[in-house]
């Protein structure tokens, strides 16, 4: 294929991302977007909100361009090859589908559809109207009728969206697959043998060392032969904090009813996050039930909640005004999802691995805002978390670096240490923080209404020795509740809540 001339390219680029209402393309998106121009497999490891998607939504846009910029037959016959190319991305979450959708519907002459939106999207699939079609793995892999009529249309690129979740979700290993949450992701690379002729390109917020030696597998990916783009994806503006929670919700969580009780509409926007679809409902209807008049500034989404429902909750998230101030959620929403003016996310149970937890950290403080995330676990939901995961719960020095073990080199480790041990890090940085200007966020000031108890009163508790918080030197016991809950809302008068 004809190299790209620069300032073609440039020129193209600024007229296509002004479509995009982008001013243009950072460093490492310009990067990708030159290996599919070249047909080059990549992998991209980029932080979450840093814009991993916009190169291949791009693409085909910017080839058109490009073929009517140039009037030289044999080069345009290069790019008009292009042309008829469709590209085919392999995503996680109906959620994840949505939001790219409903962003690149306003692009003309882009044809944008997802698998399972409605009985006519499909037929038109089936028919190959489409630019970019977004497809799960099951449907793309483990669809026999479906896969057979794909193979009757030309695509030029398959987009493997949030790859991790071949380990995470697919089996970390060949034996693991009776015990896959989702199987098919496992056999994605399969979409290689049914469009030999197409590229590959991997994209993803968090990717582990290990995690990406069993991608490159997977994915039959020569890494010699393949553009790695890559950053860090610690999250410096994202304090970090760990801590024991009781086994019963209503003792856990009663610092919720009473902020949501007392701010209401200027409740901090929060993403609460459950490990399942029992534990969001229960606490959803704990809140509710507490405090009915509240109903609307909270909802639940999930994998069966309503596609309306899930459509207006996303809406919502991406409206900066919206009443909506806290969502309780599983994974189902999901990776990708643009979350505006969000800086407090909750995981109620910590996640089975550290690359599931880098993940839904990522989901907030996109604004560059100094965030926080906080963990919460208890005796029972802690037994089916992995090794890594348990590291970073018992630790007694900095929880980033721990986090950030998983991730970086050793020379990007290094780096990271110098940098940590202020109170913005993590709950155990802030203990020895000597900075004079330590500053409590919002979140932290309602959660400290809740005082825990280490020791469970369960007779089946398990005894985690090594994966306990030290006993809070505080005694909520003398305190004037009244008193106590005043300071802490009044605090909230001097504070920018939107």
């Amino acid at each position: 294929m004809a190299t790209v001339e620069s300032d073609k390219l440039e020129e193209v680029l600024k007229y296509v991302c002004s479509t995009f209402s982008v001013e243009g393309l950072k460093k490492e998106q310009l990067i990708i977007l030159q290996s599919m121009l070249t047909k080059k497999d990549c992998i991209a490891v980029l932080p979450t909100g840093y814009g991993k998607s916009l190169p291949y939504q791009i693409f085909l846009p910017v080839v058109r361009e490009l073929q009517k910029c140039y009037e030289d037959a044999v080069i345009g016959t290069e790019y008009a090859a292009y042309l008829g190319d469709r590209i085919i991305v392999c995503c996680p979450l109906v959620a994840l589908m949505q939001d790219q959708v409903q962003r690149l519907q306003c692009i003309p002459d882009l044809r944008v559809l997802y698998k399972g939106h409605s009985h006519e999207t499909d037929e038109m699939i089936l028919k190959g109207e489409f630019d970019i079609l977004f497809a799960s793995p099951e449907s793309l892999v483990g669809d026999s009728k479906f896969r057979t009529k794909l193979q009757n249309y030309k695509v030029g690129m398959i987009v493997i969206d949030e790859f991790h979740t071949i380990a995470t979700w697919g089996g970390e290993d060949d034996s693991d697959e009776y015990r896959a949450f989702r199987k098919w992701f496992r056999h994605v690379g399969e979409l290689r043998s049914l469009f030999p002729s197409a590229s590959v390109l991997a994209l993803s917020a968090t990717c582990s060392n290990k995690i990406r030696t069993r991608v490159l597998k997977v994915l039959n990916l020569i890494e010699k032969d393949t553009t790695i783009v890559s950053m860090s994806p610690n999250k410096p503006n994202i304090k970090l904090a760990v801590k024991k929670i009781d086994n019963h919700v209503e003792s856990a969580m009663y610092w919720l009813i009473d902020g949501l009780s007392h701010l209401k509409e200027t409740f901090p926007r929060t993403l609460i996050y459950c490990n399942s679809i029992s534990d969001a409902s229960k606490l959803y209807n704990y809140v509710v039930g507490e405090i009915d008049e509240c109903t609307k500034f909270v909802d639940m989404f999930h994998s069966e909640t309503p596609e309306e429902n899930k459509e207006l909750i996303i809406s919502a998230l991406r409206e900066k005004d919206s009443e909506k101030r806290v969502i309780f959620a599983t994974s189902a929403l999901g990776m990708g999802i643009d979350v505006v003016d969000c800086n407090s996310i909750v995981l109620y149970g910590p996640p089975r691995t550290v690359v599931d937890l880098v993940q839904l950290v990522g989901r907030v403080g996109r604004d560059g805002g100094q965030s926080i995330a906080l963990v919460l676990h208890n005796s029972h939901n802690i037994r089916s978390v992995d090794k890594d995961m348990k590291k970073l719960i018992s630790c007694k020095t900095c929880r980033r670096t721990e986090l950030m073990e998983n991730f970086l080199s050793e020379t990007d480790l290094l780096e990271l240490c110098n940098m940590t041990g202020l109170h913005t890090c993590c709950d155990l940085c802030e203990d020895s923080c000597c900075c004079g200007q330590c500053k409590v966020l919002d979140l932290e000031k309602l959660f400290s209404n809740q005082w825990i108890n280490d020791s469970d009163s369960d007779s089946d508790t398990i005894d985690y020795e090594d994966v306990t918080d030290q006993p809070d030197e505080h005694d909520i016991d003398n305190l004037d509740d009244e008193f106590y809950l005043s300071e802490i809302f009044d605090s909230f008068e001097t504070t920018d809540v939107e």
